[in-house]
């Protein structure tokens, strides 16, 4: 089940879980999952820092409570040069650029859990 969690402001908390680790990361909204991971104390492994630079911290969205927003220029272009495919049919972005709207599952190996 995938949930959206409100704020005592009313904004949204997207909680997406990351697959095959099978843990939970809430995302306020306007956050990019890798910023809110980071901030949960989550490795997130990347390169450049968050730029759409690297490409190292794209993640697979299996599904989605929201249709997702097209990538920004940046992102796409970063994508397109991905040699990572989808392997359970989702969708790729980058979790440095991605802003979930609702809760989601994503599938990203390498990411180490906080303790």
């Amino acid at each position: 089940m995938l949930l959206t969690e409100h704020d005592g402001a009313g904004a949204g908390v997207a909680i997406v879980r990351v697959d095959p680790m099978g843990f939970d990361v809430a995302v306020p909204a306007g956050t990019s999952l890798m910023a809110a991971a980071a901030a949960a104390g989550v490795r997130w492994p990347s390169l450049c820092g968050g730029d759409a630079q690297c490409g190292v911290c794209a993640v697979e969205v299996i599904e989605s409570g929201a249709p997702l927003a097209e990538p920004s220029l940046a992102e796409g272009q970063m994508l397109a040069r991905l040699a990572t495919r989808p392997r359970h049919g989702g969708t790729m972005r980058l979790a440095c650029q991605w802003r979930p709207s609702a809760g989601a599952r994503v599938a990203k190996p390498g990411v180490r859990a906080p303790k």
